[in-house]
């Protein structure tokens, strides 16, 4: 088997690869706006902004635990 083949072989699927490709665009670009809109209204006594990076960093998470199972899945994690 070509290094290439087996390189491919060993690839994250694709909806993994899309998901990192997603939250990278998330956690690098927030909204800028509401650092310059005025706007403070809490939500649940939390600024928006905080719940916003809590979320990002949850789903940065979660993709990160599903890419470990999905390598577990494939039988490439001992």
């Amino acid at each position: 088997m070509s290094a290439i083949r087996r390189d491919r072989r060993n690839a994250q699927p694709r909806w993994v690869i899309a998901w990192f490709v997603v939250d990278t665009i998330v956690a690098l670009a927030p909204p800028l706006y509401w650092a310059v809109d005025g706007n403070r209204t809490p939500i649940f006594g939390v600024p928006v902004a905080v719940l916003y990076f809590i979320a990002v960093a949850t789903c940065i998470a979660a993709s990160v635990v599903a890419a470990y199972v999905a390598e577990a899945y494939r039988g490439e994690i001992d």
